[in-house]
């Protein structure tokens, strides 16, 4: 497995099994390849845990919020732990992804916008 979420979109394209553009644009609810079944949100989840509340925790903060009240808008009555992982990798990696998706939208130093 890759070290971190945006190492994990950038192969993932490149293997040819999503766009980062798609995910960004769209989110995880339509099939991720890699995180469509419980399952694989769950194994996600534990391989990315840390991640995850650093990304939900810096999302709060730039919203103006507590990472409480973030993390009820992610996942407003989660059934069990199953669905509150599954919802907090889906939130993370549409996160990243529009980063990403950002990140490769913006000019290069020195070209008008």
């Amino acid at each position: 497995m890759t070290s971190t979420i945006k190492e994990w979109l950038t192969e993932g394209q490149e293997n040819d099994s999503f766009l980062i553009k798609d995910i960004a644009e769209h989110g995880c609810a339509g099939g991720v390849s890699g995180l469509t079944y419980y399952n694989e949100t769950s194994a996600f989840y534990d391989a990315h845990e840390t991640e995850i509340w650093t990304i939900l925790s810096d999302e709060a903060d730039a919203a103006g919020i507590l990472n409480g009240l973030m993390l009820y808008n992610i996942c407003k009555n989660p059934d069990d732990m199953t669905t509150l992982k599954n919802d907090l990798v889906w939130f993370a990696v549409e996160v990243a992804a529009k980063e990403l998706q950002d990140n490769l939208q913006e000019p290069a130093a020195g070209e008008a916008a």
